[in-house]
């Protein structure tokens, strides 16, 4: 692998997260093996992690940095990826769990594949506390790992999970040849900006396993405007650094056109009614971004729009037939 002693770095950005990132940390240092190292980027935090590290840092080997004031989502990526000493950097959010057996799969896929970039398969966990039984099924629907330097065909598989940060395991050296990263701040998808710039040459080889190597917390964002982060922002990660880089127009106009038309139509009917952490109130951008795309209009719009009681009826219905057609799975399972 080259000078360094070093195949892999797991890098941890946090902010506020104590509880969950001793499970994050835990899940990683319950799997060490030569030739990785751990770190921990700490945003500013005003709760306790300082103190948890610090002891973190006493019985293992961990590198800690914490920031003396917060820098802000995407400036805390970057100083993971520019404080990563490994041939290859694995982004952990702080709030995900490494699967076990997961490190050993990653070293082997780099060993044997020397890959450009892997996405990791994931589940989602929805408890405070990650339950190790509970068991869900893969988000990226494969028959077997995807190995492949055709960019349209892995986006085509991927889709939205290429914003996915602990999905992300990318080579170090094709990460810091980028010039002006700094460029994508404020975006709240710097390292899938990076990512896709990183795999402009033709000839770059990209794996999106099979298996889940993560478990991933789930309805654990927030604190942006949702609109800003998921009708700009993605479209320009879309339709602007993935097209510059050489992905097909149509196929990222038609990713982004069918995300707009499903999980951000489900999460702006949701969030318009429930407690949540994201601002709403750039409702414009929704019109703006995408008023050239009829598509949109009757499926999207209306969730925007409608009086904030109507959608409430319709999520609240949504809602009833989801638990009922739960319910008709269970029956039908015990049979």
């Amino acid at each position: 692998m080259g000078k360094s002693d070093i195949w892999l770095t797991i890098a941890i950005p946090t902010y506020n997260r104590c509880d969950l990132l001793r499970q994050t940390i835990e899940s990683v240092l319950n799997q060490r093996i030569d030739g990785i190292e751990v770190i921990v980027s700490d945003n500013a935090s005003t709760d306790s992690t300082k103190a948890m590290m610090e002891k973190f840092c006493q019985e293992s080997d961990i590198r800690y940095f914490c920031n003396s004031e917060n820098l802000g989502m995407d400036r805390n990526f970057l100083n993971c990826l520019q404080k990563a000493r490994g041939e290859y950097i694995h982004l952990l959010s702080d709030d995900d769990i490494l699967l076990p057996g997961a490190v050993e799969k990653i070293m082997s896929l780099i060993e044997q594949e020397k890959p450009d970039y892997i996405n990791l398969n994931s589940y989602t966990y929805s408890t405070d506390e990650y339950n190790p039984d509970d068991k869900k099924p893969p988000r990226i629907k494969l028959d077997r790992d995807i190995v492949t330097n055709n960019k349209n065909l892995y986006m085509k598989y991927l889709g939205v999970y290429i914003t996915y940060i602990s999905a992300t395991v990318i080579k170090r050296n094709n990460i810091i040849k980028i010039k002006n990263p700094e460029k994508y701040f404020d975006t709240h998808f710097l390292h899938a900006h990076l990512v896709l710039d990183s795999l402009k040459d033709k000839e770059s080889k990209v794996i999106i396993t099979k298996e889940p190597y993560l478990a991933a917390k789930n309805n654990n964002s927030g604190g942006f405007d949702l609109y800003d982060v998921w009708i700009k922002q993605y479209k320009n990660l879309l339709l602007n650094t993935a097209v510059r880089n050489g992905f097909d127009y149509k196929l990222m106009k038609q990713i982004y056109i069918n995300d707009v038309n499903g999980f951000i139509r489900d999460s702006i009917l949701k969030y318009r009614v429930t407690h949540n952490t994201y601002g709403m109130k750039y409702t414009r951008l929704l019109f703006q971004c995408t008023y050239m795309y009829p598509q949109i209009w009757g499926r999207t719009y209306i969730y925007a729009i409608l009086p904030r009681c109507i959608v409430k009826k319709i999520y609240l219905y949504n809602e009833k037939k989801k638990l009922i057609k739960k319910r008709e799975l269970h029956k039908t399972g015990e049979r």
